[in-house]
């Protein structure tokens, strides 16, 4: 009955909505504190629920016609001068949950305390995926197809999330800011493909993947790529692709830092290094910044590189490979393979250095 109720209500929302040109998923939005956690959930969640104290986070619940959407809240420097400004992070497939905790669990500390430690006027948003759902496709080789016409229904209501707390906290439209890992590096693209520059000013997504087709849609968009040069989780081709093809679409601020010899863990890499804070901090909407990131960012190397030696990630070329393998392990299918080949012949890429061992830490 609650359910028929709460699509009545969207229906009827929606054609007020279409009578007076607004969003009824926005209209119909009510942010609540969440409830005190059970003395189960206090149990099973006693290191989230300390990582949420320290980091003087409250969790709150966004309802509204589409469903609910549960998420961590930080508010930080608020003394300093000028508006707030806004950061999502987006977690992991394994962060995923519904008592709004998990996702506190890997890397939201460190942001914070680069947060802290940068005196950022910002409010940080963790919102969480339930466990039944993912931020976006999960692709894992290859074109993941065109950009699907509604987002998932969790990452869909972050852009109301996000345009309540501009409202509440009279922060910088200007400067909202989005990252994630691994599931969310995936809701990281797709926010940023999907709404791009009408409430984005940059991103970061980490060790996850899109489609090269939307890269036309980014132009505009600052973005800086994170990457373990060994990630068998979400193989690094997908960020590689992303960003040859966007500097294909003319995009002059985007970047990509891939961290040799690194698996699927690339954030505690690219968080705990206050120059992707200042990088990403320095964007606005409408006005991209020229500050470069403190590390000049690894590309892909050109087929030529290839030929000399050098292996697609700027490192010596495997073992027992010939030219034009490149990393083809990753994408299985014949067609994957043909679709690799061809942007790894890309010659527009500015060639990345040889490179054997991994940078020392920053």
């Amino acid at each position: 009955m609650k359910k028929q109720l709460i699509v009545l209500g969207c229906a009827v929302l929606a054609a007020i909505g279409a009578a007076c040109s607004s969003d009824p998923a926005l209209e119909s939005a009510v942010i609540a504190p969440m409830e005190e956690p059970s003395e189960q959930i206090q149990q099973r969640f006693a290191n989230e629920i300390r990582t949420l104290n320290a980091l003087e986070m409250k969790q709150e619940v966004l309802t509204n016609c589409n469903g609910e959407l549960r998420y961590c809240q930080g508010v930080y420097n608020a003394d300093e001068p000028g508006k707030f400004a806004i950061l999502v992070f987006l977690h992991g497939f394994g962060e995923r949950g519904d008592e709004n905790l998990a996702q506190l669990r890997l890397a939201v500390s460190e942001i914070v305390n680069q947060m802290r430690e940068g005196n950022r006027k910002v409010v940080v948003l963790a919102p969480e995926c339930p466990p039944d759902q993912t931020w976006a496709p999960l692709h894992r080789g290859g074109a993941m197809g065109d950009l699907m016409e509604e987002p998932y229904q969790a990452l869909g209501m972050v852009p109301v999330l996000i345009e309540k707390k501009i409202e509440e906290f009279k922060a910088d439209k200007d400067r909202v800011y989005v990252t994630g890992l691994s599931m969310g590096g995936y809701g990281c693209w797709d926010l940023l493909a999907r709404y791009g520059t009408d409430i984005f000013a940059a991103g970061i997504p980490c060790c996850g993947g899109s489609d090269p087709n939307r890269a036309e849609k980014m132009k505009d968009l600052p973005v800086m790529i994170f990457h373990g040069s060994d990630d068998t989780t979400v193989p690094p081709q997908l960020s590689r692709w992303m960003y040859i093809k966007m500097k294909e679409a003319g995009n002059e601020n985007v970047y990509l830092r891939e961290f040799f010899g690194v698996g699927h863990n690339c954030w505690d890499k690219a968080y705990s290094n206050k120059a992707t804070w200042d990088w990403l901090f320095s964007q606005r909407r409408g006005h991209q910044s020229d500050i470069r990131p403190g590390n000049q960012p690894v590309g892909p190397v050109t087929a030529g590189q290839y030929e000399k030696g050098f292996g697609f990630n700027g490192g010596p070329r495997p073992k027992g490979s010939k030219p034009g393998d490149g990393f083809i392990s990753a994408f299985p299918s014949a067609e994957e393979q043909a679709k690799q080949r061809e942007w790894q012949a890309l010659e527009s890429v500015e060639p990345a250095p040889a490179e054997t061992e991994e940078p020392a830490a920053d």
